[in-house]
């Protein structure tokens, strides 16, 4: 293998410096030492971000702040065409790697060269990172079918496994920076801007490589982005349209079972129902009224 570093773990930020620097410790104990990581801070209104960065003392770790806020997506997309190894993870900023994760991926891609990108398992960890169970999780890992040491996920059997339920967790994603289009991400989307990613990818011949293990922990906290969308309709009103657009697009090429799954959008109204249900478990009774309304929309767009 070069000696020159084959991975860049480019870190999206924009607040919540207590996590990340428990993510750019993640990429400190890698049992493989030669990698690049890029914090890449999207304008955001903390103050000590840079010195947090610098306080590693690590020469291959370093700081950019975009002048404008970019976004999600946008920054998605900026962390990508700074980063300039062969591989790029884009690492959120509040979520942990494992340490065999760079190890891992790199001798996937090299078995793989053809994938856009590989992807691993995720453990779902709390505030303190520490393991919790997520039901919706528990159901993604259910729909998923992983097996052998790195199934592949392409064609009409991979898009309609997604629609089924998007299993692929987007972080844990270590991308072929070569075989990605310019801007992949669309700032259109502030929720399914990965799966759109995965699914256009899909459609226009590409493959991802899973692979079994857990590699990664994925956080879940309140004040997530995911959290935060999921609290209100936002999240679903984007799933509904993008399953609409889907469906369209899957059609197009014959792929009559993947639009089909995109029409019932069934896996959209389970988790709206699972919401509807705790909403009013909690007392919350006017954001279940308004998840009761996108239920309505999902089952008849």
């Amino acid at each position: 293998m070069s000696s020159d570093p084959q991975i860049t773990f480019a870190i999206p930020f924009y607040s919540g410096v207590p996590y990340l620097r428990r993510a750019i410790e993640s990429v400190r104990a890698q049992s493989l030492k030669n990698w690049v990581c890029i914090v890449v801070d999207d304008a955001g209104s903390e103050t000590d971000t840079e010195a947090a960065v610098a306080s590693y003392g690590d020469t291959r770790i370093r700081y950019v702040r975009n002048q404008t806020n970019l976004g999600l997506a946008g920054n998605w997309n900026q962390a990508l065409r700074i980063s300039d190894t062969p591989l790029v993870t884009l690492l959120h900023s509040d979520d942990e790697l494992h340490p065999e994760y760079a190890e891992c991926v790199i001798s996937t891609h090299m078995a793989y060269p053809n994938a856009v990108a590989v992807f691993t398992r995720a453990s779902i960890i709390d505030t303190d990172s520490k393991p919790v169970f997520s039901f919706p999780d528990r159901i993604k890992r259910v729909i998923e079918s992983l097996k052998g040491p790195a199934p592949t996920v392409s064609g009409e059997e991979g898009l309609n496994g997604l629609l089924r339920g998007q299993y692929i967790f987007c972080p844990t994603l270590c991308y072929r920076a070569s075989r990605l289009d310019p801007d992949p991400f669309q700032p259109r989307w502030r929720m399914v801007a990965d799966l759109e990613f995965l699914a256009t990818t899909l459609l226009n011949g590409g493959e991802f490589v899973g692979i079994p293990e857990e590699l990664y922990s994925y956080r879940r906290h309140d004040k997530s982005q995911t959290a935060l969308l999921t609290a209100t309709t936002e999240r679903f009103d984007e799933e509904i349209e993008i399953y609409g657009e889907l469906s369209t697009r899957a059609e197009a090429l014959g792929w009559l079972t993947a639009a089909r799954t995109a029409d019932t959008k069934r896996i959209i109204r389970l988790h709206l129902t699972y919401r509807i249900i705790g909403d009013l478990l909690h007392g919350r009774r006017e954001a279940a009224r308004s998840k009761r309304t996108a239920l309505k929309s999902a089952s008849h767009a």
